[in-house]
């Protein structure tokens, strides 16, 4: 008898609980509707729409109609006479003294780095 109690006593506060729910329930019904339910999804089935296509912007995907332009414009670019400039041969710059490292300092410096990179 004392667990029959305990078990109406406990379908009594789930019975509680299943009032509030549907209150709650009924409530946000009368704020959102089905229309503006089905608004929010079109919002945002078009939002992940437009992110794929940033994503596949950003990610160097080309459709072949934009592939096949750009090799157009790859092959006119090839196809033209470019004059570049001559390279000078009389006068070739030196190294100043500041730059030049001995052979053995280099491998000073390396073993420095290394060991601060360990460290």
């Amino acid at each position: 008898m004392v667990q029959d109690i305990e078990f109406m006593q406990i379908e009594m506060k789930v019975i509680e609980g299943l009032k509030a729910g549907n209150e709650c329930l009924k409530s946000m019904h009368e704020i959102m509707s089905i229309e503006d339910v089905e608004k929010i999804l079109d919002e945002t089935q078009e939002s992940i729409e437009y992110q794929r296509q940033i994503d596949e912007m950003l990610a160097g995907a080309l459709t072949q109609e934009d592939e096949d332009a750009v090799l157009a414009e790859l092959e006119a670019i090839t196809q033209e006479d470019v004059a570049l400039p001559e390279v000078p041969t009389e006068h070739v710059p030196e190294i100043p003294e500041a730059a030049k490292v001995e052979p053995e300092r280099k491998d000073v410096m390396k073993k420095q780095n290394r060991e601060m990179l360990a460290a």
